[in-house]
């Protein structure tokens, strides 16, 4: 459940602010290959925003073009992945949950691109939904 308070995040090393004025659209653990690379983790925690309602209040991250699509932006001076853009939805952020300043204030509600997963990460959170794709919002 969504609380008043403003969501906020950023950084590591604090250079890259950002707050974020709605809730989630959807919170999910991706474990594809390149979220696995991105993060140097066997999977990604993300939560999906309206683009409308993310501001970057400090920095400028960096850019990595993962692909045709996806940006990956994080901190050039800590590392920390913070957000995922894509040309093909321009509408939505998807934010890194570990991010967030309050990253526990977010259930969890599914496994994506699970064709890809670890067998580390096999059996973490196996009652959420898991998809082979990205799940319908």
């Amino acid at each position: 459940m969504m609380s008043a308070a403003p969501i906020t995040g950023g950084c590591l090393c604090g250079r890259i602010h950002y707050t974020i004025d709605r809730p989630p659209r959807i919170v999910c653990h991706c474990h594809c290959r390149m979220c696995q690379l991105a993060g140097g983790a066997l999977f990604l925690t993300w939560a999906t925003f309206d683009a409308s309602a993310f501001q970057l209040t400090a920095g400028s991250p960096a850019i990595n073009e993962s692909s045709a699509t996806g940006r990956r932006h994080f901190c050039a001076d800590c590392g920390t992945p913070l957000m995922m853009t894509s040309t093909d939805d321009p509408l939505k952020v998807d934010v890194t949950l570990a991010s967030l300043d309050e990253p526990d204030r977010f259930r969890v509600g599914h496994n994506i691109w699970v064709g890809s997963r670890r067998d580390a990460s096999k059996g973490f959170d196996a009652e959420l939904p898991s998809h082979l794709g990205e799940p319908d919002e």
